[in-house]
């Protein structure tokens, strides 16, 4: 990235960067986005994100995402 950009910015560029199917001019886009929301939506994207890796797994029995192992199928 750019040594122009502010170096919040540039590693939210970054890190968009890396989800499958994103390219560096997608995860701009998208950075932009973010930084143009207002900070309850920002906050509860945030929040989405963390509570899918802290409060979901994939069971170890048939392997489908759940909240608990094993799960309920």
């Amino acid at each position: 990235m750019s040594s122009a950009l502010a170096r919040p910015l540039a590693r939210l560029i970054d890190e968009l960067g890396k989800l499958p199917g994103i390219g560096p001019k997608t995860a701009q886009r998208l950075a932009y986005f973010i930084l143009r929301t207002s900070g309850d939506d920002a906050r509860a994207l945030s929040d989405a994100i963390r509570a899918v890796k802290e409060e979901l797994l994939y069971c170890s029995v048939c392997f489908n995402i759940a909240e608990t192992d094993p799960c309920g199928v």
